[in-house]
């Protein structure tokens, strides 16, 4: 039936997106320290790789082309920017799952891959490096705690539209 097939879909990907969301929480819990601290710590060269991960999404966003690598290197050089090598071992056990919205995650939508969306977390990106470059640890913290923040609510909002779209669906087969 319609309604037993849109369970298994709303089961399967609100598993996702659950699993999604823990992750972004731990990354609340990592990484905006590691803002703060890469603005304070950095070297010219670990500056260097973050500005280069952010062209690089840049580059690969005009392209059309998935930009969930340069997402985690972008991350992943801000926790590099630490000189503490743990904040880069805990992004490397999180892996693929740290990055959600990249187009090889079982996570991704339509919406995780289109340009307004690419563009918005660009934008977030861009407050960040900004705030690093500058020295501003608290604009770091804060920034990616920004940054952060929006992308469970992006998620959170995907899981409200997912189960609107199937109580109008239940209703439909439902003859309502």
């Amino acid at each position: 039936t319609v309604s037993t097939m849109f369970g298994a879909l709303a089961a399967d990907m609100g598993a996702k997106d659950s699993i999604a969301l823990n992750v972004l929480e731990v990354r609340l819990a990592i990484e905006i320290e590691s803002a703060g601290i890469a603005a304070i710590r950095r070297n010219a060269a670990q500056e260097a790789a973050i500005q280069e991960a952010f062209f690089e999404f840049e580059r690969l966003l005009l392209a059309s082309e998935p930009t969930g690598p340069a997402d985690l290197a972008f991350h992943r050089a801000i926790a590099s920017a630490t000189n503490n090598p743990f904040y880069v071992e805990m992004l490397d056990v999180l892996g693929r799952r740290a990055i959600p919205c990249d187009v090889t995650s079982p996570w991704s939508t339509e919406l995780a891959q289109s340009d307004s969306y690419q563009r918005g977390l660009q934008r977030e990106h861009l407050v960040i490096l900004n705030a690093i470059t500058s020295g501003d640890a608290e604009a770091a913290r804060e920034a990616m705690r920004a940054h952060l923040t929006a992308s469970q609510q992006r998620y959170r909002e995907r899981l409200h539209a997912r189960q609107a779209f199937y109580a109008s669906s239940v209703r439909a087969a439902a003859g309502e």
